[in-house]
């Protein structure tokens, strides 16, 4: 088989297991499950999620670690799915349900693109579509920040923000290697700055602690290999090596501050 039809199959494969996933929404976990430093949590891995699902789709098109990348998209679909059910029924206020009636309408569209077999043209729309389903992501984790109250709600919020920005930063690039027609330095370069800035402000935080700042250190440490690769993609298009070298250094962020995040979650949670 060769490899376009190889996409097109796994393509295919996508919109099934991500369709079955349709049952999970229609029977949400009780929202009693959930504290509201949970609820940020998830509701900032929803915005992640937007950004890595069009990283994954971006590397399937330029052939970087195509069946991992393949993975990941099919994972994030689900994953995004389950936690839009659970969100949706957790919310505690009509603004916030509002929120998320408007984000599961942006998400139908935007998963029946990333559910076809990758081109440059679907690419292109993707490349629109993920801002609306991210906009929307970062809407409901604010209200939802807002609703707690708390600073250790405002530290959930910040620490899952940086799982975004990992995604959103190789995104950019995965976007700017397939040679996709929407410029993307500017943003790239504004998204690499947020990443450095909130990690300042983690380690400045007196709610921060030792334990958490040695999750940072690691953080901060994979940062710097990944930037380095991707400010060289700046000046010339990256070889296969470095292409691949972003791709997993973005997801080993990912991990740390899934780590953190979560940390900072319990903490919230020990405090109500």
């Amino acid at each position: 088989m060769d490899r376009r039809k190889m996409l097109i199959v796994a393509a295919s494969s996508l919109a099934v297991v991500a369709s079955g996933h349709a049952l999970a929404q229609a029977r949400p976990a009780p929202a009693a499950k959930l504290t509201m430093a949970a609820a940020i949590n998830k509701a900032g891995r929803q915005r992640m999620l937007s950004q890595r699902m069009a990283k994954a789709y971006s590397q399937m098109g330029i052939g970087v670690l195509p069946d991992r990348a393949f993975k990941i998209l099919n994972d994030s679909v689900a994953l995004f799915d389950t936690q839009l059910a659970e969100l949706t029924a957790f919310a505690p206020n009509a603004e916030i349900s509002k929120t998320y009636a408007e984000l599961g309408q942006a998400w139908s569209g935007y998963k029946a693109l990333l559910g076809t077999a990758p081109s440059a043209d679907t690419g292109a729309r993707i490349q629109e579509s993920n801002e609306l389903v991210l906009r929307l992501a970062n809407v409901g984790t604010q209200e939802l920040e807002k609703a707690s109250g708390t600073n250790l709600g405002r530290l959930v919020n910040i620490s899952g923000r940086q799982r975004m920005l990992s995604q959103r930063t190789a995104m950019f690039f995965m976007f700017r290697e397939w040679g996709l027609p929407k410029p993307v330095e500017s943003a790239l370069n504004t998204t690499r700055t947020e990443f450095r800035t909130a990690l300042a402000t983690l380690r400045g935080d007196p709610e921060t602690t030792e334990e958490i700042k040695t999750q940072l250190g690691l953080a901060e440490t994979q940062w710097l290999f990944f930037d380095t690769a991707v400010e060289a993609s700046l000046k010339s298009k990256a070889d296969l090596i470095r292409r691949q070298n972003v791709a997993n250094s973005s997801e080993r962020i990912l991990e740390v501050f899934e780590t953190v995040a979560g940390m900072y979650e319990r903490l919230g949670a020990a405090k109500v």
